[in-house]
This record gives structure tokens, C-alpha cells and sequence, in this order.
């Protein structure tokens, strides 16, 4: 696999998203968008976990 996109750990879908336009990619810090679903704790006010859009499992943020 290609080390500079990130794949699920558990089905192994791309998760790489849609290239970013090059005139705002400053704002991101990155070329693409990502596919990862961001798992949102209020509690914590932040994100603790991310989601496969295509198999629905989760993993915890590093």
C-alpha cells in the first residue's frame, strides 16, 4: 500500500477524499480531503474516534 494515503485498518478502503484546490490547500495543510468519519465526544469536545464510511467500524484517534 502506499504509505502517503491512509487506508481502514479493517477492510482496507482507501480513505484518501477529493483533492483540495491548490489555492486554499494553505488553510488544511494537506492536497486531499479525507474520507474518515470524525467519532465527536462532547464530553471531551473533540473528536475520539474515526469511522470506515464504507464498512462502519471505528478505531480510536491517535
Amino acid at each position: 500500500m502506499d504509505d502517503s494515503k491512509e487506508y481502514c485498518p479493517f477492510c482496507g478502503a482507501d480513505l484518501q477524499g477529493p483533492p483540495i484546490p491548490k489555492e486554499i490547500q494553505h488553510h488544511y495543510g494537506a492536497t486531499h480531503g479525507s474520507r474518515k468519519i470524525g467519532i465527536y465526544s462532547r464530553e471531551e469536545d473533540r473528536v475520539i474516534k474515526w469511522q470506515c464510511p464504507d464498512c462502519g467500524k471505528e478505531w480510536e484517534r491517535e
